[in-house]
C-alpha cells in the first residue's frame, strides 16, 4: 500500500480498534475440505498469534479467508460504518489469503462494490452470505467512497504468509444436512446404490443367459424377455417416479424401494422352475419398477443437495462409476452362482435388505422445496396425472412390441404395438405442453443443445447396449466360454469405469463438456471395432480386453456429463424429473437399438436352431459402430456444453 494510501486508512477513528478482532475465529480455523494440513495450521497459528476468538461463530460459516469474505463479516458484526471501514483496513491488510495477486486496494474495492450492487452471494457452503449492511445508508456510503480512495499496496510490502499463495478454486463445502464427512461419503454411496443395482440385476441374468433359459423351459427366440421385461418395468417407472420424488419426501420412496426389491428378490429364488416362468418374468418386471423408483430418487435428492459446481460434478460421477462396476459384480456373482441359480436372487434380497436399512439411517428428511423464494413449495397436487398414463401407455407398447417383435418374428400385433406407443408418445408432448407442471421440464427443451445431446446419447447408448449384449454371446456360443470367466473378462468394466468418472469428476470445470462428450461417442465405436475382426479362436488379451476397456469409457463419460449439464438447468424442484429423462433415453435406447441389431443379426446369419452366427454378430458390431459415430458427428456440430462453475439452481 502506498503512504498516502496507509495513513488514509489508519486514520480513520484510531480509538476504535477494539473491534478489530470480532468474529474472525470460525473463518480462520475452519479450513476448506480440499486444504492440507501444513495451510490449516497456518492459519491457525495466525488466529492464535492475533488472540482471536475461535469459539465465536460468524454469520456465514465461511472456511477460507478471503479479503472480501473477511470485509463482509466485519461489516456484518459491527455497529457503524466508520467502525467497519477501520476493521477492515486493519483485517485485510494482515489476514491471510489465497490469491495469487492479493493487492489490499483492489480487495477493498470490490468490497466497495459489493457495498453498492446486489449480491448474488459467496457461496463456499450450500448456503449464501448474506450479510448484514449498515443500518444507515449514509453511513454506508461514506464507507464505499473512503474505500474506494485506497489503492493496491506493492507486491513487495505484502505479509510474508500472505505472498506467493497459490490461487485456488472456491469450492462448496459440506452439506448442512450432514454432520460430518463420513455421513456424507456414506450418504453419496446409498444413493448411487441405485445406479448399482440397475446395472448388477443386468449383469447376473446376462452371464446365464443359457443356464436360464434350461431352468425356464424357453426357446432361445424368448431370451430378450429375461432383459426386456426389467427394461420396460424400469422405463415406465422413471417417468413417473421422477416426478413424485420432486413433489413428495424423497426418503421414504427410496427406503419403500429397497424393501420392495428385498420381498420380489425373495419370491424371485423360487419363481427358476418352467412352470413358474411367468412368475420369474413377473419378477423381473418388479425389480425394473423398484430400481427406476431408486434411480430417480438419488437423482432427485443429490440433485436437490448439491448445487452446481465441482462437488456435484465429484457425486454424479461417483454415481456414474457404480453402473461399470456394479454389471461387473453382477456378472461375477452371477457366474459363481451358475450352479445355484436360485441363490443369485436369495443374495440380491439380503443385500437391498441391507441398503433399506442404511437408507433409513443416513438420507435427510428433506422436503419439496420451492424455487423462488416468497412461493410456495410443490405438492402432490400438481402432479401431472394425464401425462403420467398417456406416457406409461406409450412406453409400454412401444418397449413390450419392439420386445416381443423378435420373439413373434415381427407379427403384425407387434408392429401395431409399436406404432400405438410412439402415437401415445408423441400426444404425450402435446399433453406436456398444456400441464401447469409437466413431467419433463418445459425448459430444458429451450436449452441449446439439448436436443441434438439427447440424440446422441440415444445412438451411443444404445450402440453400447447391443455391442455388449452380444459379445457376451459371443463369448458364451462361439468361444464357448464358461459364465465365470465372461465376468472375468468384464473386470476392465469396472476398473476403467471407475478411471473414467474420475476423469470427468478432474475436468468438467476445466474443460467445456462437449469434447468429454464426444470422447464418449468415440469410445461407443470402439468397442465394436475389437470385435469385428474376431473369431472363434481370438486370444482375449489381443482384442477383447482392449475392446471391453475402451469402449468403458462411453456410457460413463457421457452419463455423467450429460446428467450434470441436465440437472444444473432446470430448477431445485425439477432434479429428479429431469434425471429420469436420461435413464427413460437409455430405456428406449436400450430397447429400440437392440431390437435392430437383433433383426438386423437374424436376417444376415441365423442358425437352425435360432441362434444369430458370427456373420450376424458381426453384422450387429457394425450397425453399432456406424451408430456411435453418428451420435460423435451430432455432439460436434450441435452439443455444447459449458465448463462447470460454482453457481446457484437456476429458478
Amino acid at each position: 500500500m502506498t503512504e498516502d494510501g496507509r495513513k488514509k486508512s489508519h486514520n480513520i477513528l484510531d480509538d476504535l480498534r477494539a473491534h478489530k478482532d470480532m468474529a474472525f475465529g470460525a473463518a480462520v480455523i475452519h479450513g476448506d475440505d480440499d486444504e492440507d494440513d501444513d495451510e490449516l495450521s497456518r492459519r491457525r497459528s495466525w488466529a492464535s498469534r492475533k488472540s482471536l476468538d475461535i469459539t465465536t461463530p460468524i454469520a456465514y460459516g465461511a472456511r477460507t479467508p478471503d479479503p472480501l469474505l473477511y470485509g463482509r463479516n466485519i461489516l456484518s458484526r459491527v455497529p457503524s460504518a466508520e467502525q467497519d471501514i477501520s476493521d477492515a483496513v486493519n483485517e485485510l491488510e494482515h489476514a491471510p489469503t489465497h490469491r495469487s495477486t492479493p493487492h489490499l486496494g483492489d480487495a477493498l474495492e470490490n468490497l466497495a462494490r459489493s457495498l453498492t450492487a446486489t449480491s448474488e452471494g459467496a457461496r463456499y457452503e450450500s448456503h449464501e452470505l448474506q450479510p448484514t449492511l449498515s443500518r444507515r445508508r449514509s453511513r454506508r456510503d461514506t464507507a464505499v467512497r473512503r474505500l474506494s480512495q485506497i489503492t493496491s499496496p506493492p507486491l513487495d510490502e505484502l505479509p510474508e504468509e500472505e505472498a506467493g499463495t497459490s490461487p485456488k478454486l472456491s469450492t462448496q463445502g459440506r452439506p448442512p444436512e450432514f454432520r460430518n464427512f463420513a455421513s456424507e461419503i456414506i450418504f453419496v454411496l446409498v444413493c448411487s446404490s441405485g445406479q448399482l443395482l440397475f446395472a448388477w440385476f443386468l449383469g447376473d441374468v446376462n452371464v446365464n443367459q443359457s443356464e436360464f433359459r434350461e431352468a425356464l423351459g424357453i426357446q432361445n427366440t424368448q431370451l430378450p424377455w429375461l432383459v426386456g421385461a426389467f427394461n420396460i418395468a424400469n422405463g415406465l417407472s422413471v417417468l413417473i417416479a421422477g416426478s413424485l420424488t420432486d413433489l413428495l419426501p424423497p426418503k421414504l420412496l427410496i427406503v419403500s424401494a429397497f424393501a420392495f426389491l428385498a420381498v420380489w428378490n425373495t419370491i424371485g429364488a423360487f419363481s427358476i422352475t418352467p412352470a413358474r416362468a411367468v412368475l420369474f418374468f413377473v419378477v423381473r418386471a418388479m425389480q425394473g419398477l423398484a430400481v427406476g423408483m431408486l434411480v430417480s430418487g438419488s437423482l432427485s435428492i443429490l440433485g436437490r443437495v448439491y448445487n452446481p459446481g465441482l462437488r456435484k460434478t465429484r457425486v454424479f460421477s461417483c454415481m456414474a462409476a457404480m453402473a461399470p462396476f456394479g454389471f461387473w459384480i453382477g456378472a461375477m456373482q452371477g457366474g459363481a452362482l451358475t450352479a445355484h441359480l436360485p441363490w443369485i436372487f436369495g443374495s440380491n434380497a439380503m443385500i437391498c435388505a441391507l441398503c433399506c436399512i442404511a437408507a433409513w439411517f443416513t438420507i435427510p428428511a428433506i422436503k419439496p422445496v420451492a424455487d423462488v423464494a416468497g412461493t410456495d413449495a410443490p405438492s402432490l397436487k400438481q402432479f401431472d396425472f394425464l401425462g403420467a398414463t398417456v406416457a406409461v401407455a406409450g412406453t409400454v407398447c412401444l418397449l413390450f412390441g419392439l420386445t416381443q417383435g423378435s420373439v413373434a418374428e415381427w407379427s403384425p400385433y407387434t408392429y401395431s404395438l409399436i406404432i400405438v406407443g410412439a402415437l401415445l408418445l408423441v400426444g404425450f408432448f402435446f399433453v406436456e405442453g398444456r400441464a401447469s407442471r409437466p413431467l419433463i421440464p418445459n425448459r430444458l427443451w429451450k436449452t441449446k443443445g439439448f436436443t441434438p445431446l439427447m440424440i446422441a446419447y440415444f445412438l451411443g447408448f444404445g450402440a453400447y447396449i447391443s455391442w455388449q449384449f452380444y459379445a457376451i454371446q459371443f463369448w458364451l456360443r462361439i468361444q464357448h466360454v464358461v459364465p465365470l470367466t465372461v465376468a472375468l473378462y468384464l473386470l476392465p468394466n469396472a476398473i476403467v469405469g471407475v478411471l473414467a468418472t474420475y476423469i470427468v469428476s478432474r475436468t468438467m470445470h476445466i474443460v467445456p463438456g462437449h469434447w468429454i462428450y464426444v470422447c464418449a461417442m468415440v469410445s461407443f465405436a470402439l468397442g465394436p471395432v475389437f470385435f469385428l475382426p474376431q473369431t472363434a479362436g481370438t486370444s482375449y488379451w489381443a482384442l477383447s480386453m482392449p475392446g471391453v476397456a475402451l469402449a468403458t469409457f462411453g456410457p460413463d463419460l457421457s452419463f455423467a456429463a450429460a446428467s450434470i449439464f441436465i440437472t444444473s438447468n432446470v430448477a431445485r424442484s425439477y432434479q429428479g424429473s429431469a434425471g429420469s429423462l436420461l435413464v427413460t433415453v437409455q430405456n428406449f435406447s436400450a430397447a429400440i437399438m437392440t431390437s435392430v441389431a437383433d433383426a438386423l443379426g437374424a436376417q444376415v446369419d441365423m442358425g437352425a436352431n435360432g441362434e444369430v452366427g458370427l456373420e450376424g454378430l458381426r453384422a450387429v458390431w457394425w450397425f453399432g459402430f456406424g451408430a456411435a459415430m453418428l451420435g460423435a458427428a451430432i455432439t460436434v456440430l450441435g452439443v455444447r456444453i459449458p465448463k462447470e462453475v460454482e453457481k446457484e439452481h437456476v429458478t
